[in-house]
C-alpha cells in the first residue's frame, strides 16, 4: 500500500513539474517572438523545474530497471548465476546512492547560505533534489534487492516486468 502511494506520489509530482517545464518553456518562446522583452527567470526556472522533475522520475525508472545498461554479457547468462550477478549490481547501485545521499545532503545544507540568481530561491532546496533523486533510486533499489534474492532463491529470474529463464 505505501509503495504502491508513494509510486502515485512520484508520478504526479514528476508531472506536475514536467507541466511546469513546458509552461515556462511555452512563455520563453511566447515572450521571445511576440513581446518586447522576454522574462530573465524562465531560463533557471527550467532548469530546476527539469531537475525536480528527474528527481522525482528517477526512483520509478530503478524500479521497473528502465535506466540504459549494457547487457550483452549478462544476457548470456541464465538462472540463478544471472541473479547474483544482477544483486551484485544492485548492491553496488544502493551503496553508490547512499554515498550520493549522504554527500548531497551535506551540499544542500552548504546551498543554504546562497540563492539563485533569477528567482532568488535558496539553492538548499535545488540541491536537495540530489538527496530525493539517489534517495528514491535507494529505497526502489532496496525492493529490487529482495526480487533478486528471491529469484537466487526459486531460480526464476525477474528483469523489470519480464521472467526470463
Amino acid at each position: 500500500m505505501f509503495k504502491k502511494n508513494l509510486e502515485r506520489f512520484l508520478e504526479a509530482m514528476s508531472s506536475l513539474f514536467f507541466a511546469g517545464l513546458i509552461a515556462v518553456v511555452l512563455l520563453q518562446v511566447f515572450a521571445r517572438m511576440f513581446l518586447p522583452r522576454s522574462p530573465h527567470w524562465t531560463e533557471e526556472a527550467s532548469r530546476f523545474l527539469m531537475l525536480y522533475m528527474v528527481a522525482f522520475a528517477a526512483g520509478l525508472t530503478a524500479k521497473e530497471r528502465a535506466y540504459v545498461n549494457v547487457d550483452i554479457f549478462i544476457n548470456l547468462i541464465k538462472g540463478r548465476l544471472r541473479a547474483v550477478i544482477q544483486l551484485f549490481i544492485d548492491i553496488s547501485v544502493m551503496v553508490l546512492m547512499a554515498v550520493t545521499v549522504w554527500y548531497g545532503w551535506r551540499n544542500a545544507a552548504i546551498g543554504a547560505i546562497q540563492t539563485s540568481a533569477s528567482l532568488g530561491i535558496p539553492m538548499n532546496w535545488i540541491f536537495g533534489a540530489i538527496v530525493l533523486h539517489s534517495g528514491s533510486i535507494l529505497l526502489f533499489m532496496t525492493t529490487l534487492v529482495f526480487e533478486d534474492i528471491k529469484s537466487i532463491v526459486t531460480g526464476e529470474v525477474k528483469y523489470g516486468n519480464a521472467t526470463l529463464p
